[in-house]
């Protein structure tokens, strides 16, 4: 156990000092765990990968200032967990959906950090500019494709690919800095 321990300690350190290998054996260790975690909610092969890649993303963006105050097996659990409730949210914003297997809140703890995400992408959303949440909105919850929305708003294919841009990147963005906030606290 002591050595797992030291093991890890090395790979968060030279993760923080940019060593793509160390980076590279966090990932091989946890990568099959947070993607059964991010499927289990999502009931989505694709989502899953994606909210594991993202997971990932941020860990590898914020390394140099990456200051983890649990484990990091529970670190990255729970950042998957928070990137899984915000798929959930974007999915679900204009649509009902039915999990295969649904989200117990049990634990009193995950009701209250799925709430407050909540929160926060309803605000993400209503931040965008109109024209901006529109495209999005017709993209990601009408299902619509790029060609389409440009036929239906009147713009480029290009402008929609802007649009859709501006959003994923607004999101991305908050994402990642209301997961770096809430594991600085813990």
């Amino acid at each position: 156990m002591i050595a797992m321990n030291e093991n890890i300690c090395y790979m968060i350190d030279g993760l923080i000092k940019s060593d793509p290998l160390s980076f590279k054996m966090i990932y091989k260790l946890y990568w099959k765990k947070l993607y059964h975690i991010a499927y289990n909610l999502l009931q989505s092969e694709h989502e899953a990968e994606d909210v594991v890649q993202d997971v990932f993303s941020s860990l590898w963006y914020r390394r140099e200032h990456i200051h983890i105050k649990v484990g990091l097996e529970n670190y990255l659990v729970r950042a998957t967990k928070y990137t899984a409730f915000f798929y959930l949210k974007i999915r679900s914003k204009n649509q009902t959906i039915e999990l295969k297997t649904p989200i117990s809140y049990n634990d009193v703890q995950s009701k209250v950090e799925y709430e407050e995400l909540e929160t926060l992408i309803s605000h993400l959303l209503d931040s965008l500019p109109s024209k901006t949440s529109r495209i999005f909105s017709l993209s990601r919850f009408e299902g619509l494709t790029y060609v389409q929305i440009a036929e239906e708003t009147g713009l480029s294919v290009k402008s929609v690919e802007y649009h859709i841009s501006v959003a994923l990147k607004k999101f991305s963005k908050e994402l990642v800095y209301v997961i770096s906030v809430l594991f600085i606290i813990l």
